[in-house]
């Protein structure tokens, strides 16, 4: 919506600036035809004044011209500048509700299998123990919940993200860094 303001605004002020240029010399040059015009007994004598005071006229309104140009032109680079901050905004914007939809399939489609894993994990584990089972074995268990317990952290960590902090990890591959990311 501000977007479509701006790109207004800057519209309406330079076709002011067009209009005020070209007017202002037209508007003088009609106004002295039409004084000499109505002394008639004295225009063939003075066309001349009236020649020289037009191309006055015309160079000044090329020097106001090329001002108010330039300060439109100054204008609209002040809001080029304000419309490329918009944006970036809108673009991280975006990138946040990327995450933020990433982080609720992750959570939907992660979180519940780990779920089930976790809790077969515990059975199995206390299945082992009350059979008596070798220490390799109750090892692997355990390596298994350690696993388990650092997907859970990821994902726990990606539900609180708010803000991403980027790595780069291969040329123009980036990824979140969760230790720094909020």
């Amino acid at each position: 919506m501000e977007l479509k303001k701006f790109t207004h605004n800057i519209r309406n002020d330079f076709n002011r600036a067009i209009s005020l240029v070209g007017v202002i010399p037209l508007l003088v040059f009609v106004y002295l035809v039409v004084g000499k015009l109505s002394n008639f007994n004295n225009l063939a004598g003075e066309i001349g004044y009236i020649i020289l005071a037009t191309i006055g006229v015309f160079i000044m309104g090329i020097i106001v011209g090329r001002r108010m140009l330039m300060s439109v032109t100054l204008k609209l680079i002040d809001d080029n500048q304000k419309i490329l901050l918009m944006q970036q905004e809108l673009i991280g914007k975006n990138r946040l509700a990327a995450i933020t939809e990433t982080v609720l399939t992750l959570g939907d489609q992660v979180n519940n299998p780990l779920l089930v894993i976790g809790g077969n994990l515990e059975l199995l584990d206390s299945e082992i123990k009350s059979s008596g089972a070798s220490e390799k074995i109750q090892n692997r268990i355990q390596t298994m919940r350690n696993n388990f317990q650092k997907i859970r952290d990821v994902t726990d960590k990606m539900s609180k993200l708010t803000k991403a902090e980027l790595v780069k990890i291969h040329g123009d591959t980036q990824m979140i860094d969760l230790s720094k990311s909020i």
